[in-house]
């Protein structure tokens, strides 16, 4: 099932953004010019930089036969904003995915697209 068609996902992105008046700015700018507005940043990294380590996940997962993302562009965006909250949480968590996961394939890799479970 897509993302953007679970309820639960819409839900929890609305509450992401309620409590987070910089992300909410993000989406709202992207929702009205269709373009990223890349204030937020941690670090240097803003939700572009997501989006593409998303793409190299999502290249994994069409290896693997996933094919649901393919035409949905719409949700991967989302799953972006959905990502820079968590990235807000914690950083050094995220950072350390980005660093080491390399837009190579490598035995093991595999892609990213199931719902982060709440901590």
């Amino acid at each position: 099932m897509d993302f953007t068609d679970d309820p639960s996902f819409a839900d929890e992105l609305w509450e992401r953004m309620l409590k987070s008046d910089a992300l909410y700015k993000e989406v709202s700018y992207y929702h009205d010019h269709n373009d990223f507005l890349c204030e937020l940043s941690v670090k240097n990294m803003t939700v572009v930089d997501i989006l593409i380590w998303q793409i190299d996940r999502f290249k994994a997962a069409i290896d693997e036969g996933k094919f649901g993302l393919k035409y949905n562009s719409s949700e991967m965006v989302l799953k972006a904003f959905y990502t820079m909250y968590d990235v807000l949480a914690d950083p050094e968590g995220y950072f350390e995915h980005f660093r080491s996961e390399t837009g190579t394939d490598y035995e093991g890799k595999t892609s990213c697209f199931t719902k982060p479970s709440k901590s």
